[in-house]
């Protein structure tokens, strides 16, 4: 278990940190439902035609995402103006590793108490 539970509850992309406390149910449910929203999002992107109108729609559902998870203005801050598919995709993977690694230390701690209990 790390000393610093606070650290692992926040997360550091381009310089800005971002605090998100997985163990914290109401932000749970936001992080949910903001993927329920990019699921809805990504069914509309077409699978053919231009592919910077496919790009666009896609860095647009990860600025959504991150909006709807931190909070408006967010995707500004982490991304600037700028729309580039590699750079979007890249800070996604390490959102998703950031929750991963939170939430394997939840379920570490979990299992940890029902072994010892």
């Amino acid at each position: 278990m790390s000393q610093n539970p606070e650290s692992e509850s926040v997360w550091t992309i381009n310089g800005i940190s971002l605090e998100l406390d997985m163990h914290d149910v109401d932000v749970m449910e936001r992080y949910e439902n903001a993927f329920e929203i990019m699921e809805a999002q990504e069914k509309k992107i077409p699978v053919d035609g231009k592919a910077s109108v496919r790009s666009r729609m896609h860095c647009d559902l990860f600025r959504n995402l991150f909006d709807n998870i931190f909070g408006a203005g967010t995707s500004d801050t982490i991304f600037g103006s700028k729309y580039n598919i590699k750079d979007a995709i890249t800070v996604y993977e390490s959102f998703l590793e950031f929750v991963a690694n939170q939430q394997a230390g939840i379920d570490e701690t979990t299992n940890r108490i029902i072994t010892r209990f």
